[in-house]
């Protein structure tokens, strides 16, 4: 059966449904075959009659006219279901256009202000700026720079460093798709990474952490857990500032 992608959702679902089944976003193909297999039956289940109708002339002819009749209420119900599936459709469409359009002008008057001010470290304008549209954000290009410049700063200035931060740290360190996206990390200028990346060391280095020391205590949790806990690093932390 042949495979349809909802204008909406963006869900996959066979094209024999008369909507998408996540999100009931009317499909077309599906209601019309639907509606015309109803009208079909109906037709059928009518033309029943025709057995007992060939056992006189009356019943004939009053088959031929019913015949009639239920052909004539099928145009009509079909011309009216496509007159209101029509508008319906109309105006899907042209929401969905609306907002295609607003997203377009949206991100014409905004990327160069994330642009500018991503080269200004400027995170306070780019927040901003994703809560108002956090889906194209989430598009630009600098976005998987911009995670990991702003997570680096926020452990690096970190007053207090505690457990929870040393599993960011741990996450920039080894995992930093775990900010940046899986498909994220395409796009990271991998130069400005690594000085991040030497910064933080040294830091965690003065904390009596080496290199080797926290890539087996990320893997050793990540073996265990699957991810880092942080309520189970304290004591690394401790032990490092005493080691």
């Amino acid at each position: 059966m042949k495979q349809i992608t909802c204008k909406n959702c963006g869900a996959v679902f066979s094209e024999s449904l008369d909507k998408c089944p996540y999100c009931g976003t009317m499909n077309k193909k599906g209601a019309y075959k639907k509606f015309r297999k109803k009208i079909y039956d109906m037709i059928d289940s009518m033309l029943g009659l025709k057995q007992e109708a060939h056992r006189s002339v009356t019943r004939i002819i009053f088959t031929s006219l019913l015949r009639s009749l239920v052909m004539i209420a099928a145009i009509i119900l079909l011309a009216f279901f496509f007159s209101r599936f029509a508008n319906v459709n109309y105006y899907n469409d042209r929401e969905y256009d609306e907002k295609a359009l607003e997203a377009i002008l949206w991100e014409d008057e905004n990327l160069e202000k994330l642009d500018e001010a991503y080269r200004n470290d400027d995170f306070e304008t780019i927040d901003k700026l994703y809560y108002e549209n956090s889906s194209a954000v989430s598009r630009w290009s600098h976005y998987p720079s911009y995670a990991l410049k702003k997570e680096f700063k926020k452990i690096s200035e970190e007053e207090y460093f505690n457990e929870y931060d040393l599993a960011d740290a741990l996450y920039f360190l080894f995992y930093p798709e775990y900010f940046a996206g899986y498909n994220g990390m395409s796009k990271v200028d991998m130069e400005e990474y690594e000085l991040m990346r030497g910064s933080l060391l040294t830091m965690l280095n003065q904390k009596g952490l080496s290199e080797a020391k926290l890539e087996e205590i990320y893997r050793e949790h990540c073996d265990e857990y699957g991810y880092l806990r942080g309520s189970e690093l304290s004591g690394y932390l401790k032990e490092g500032t005493n080691g």
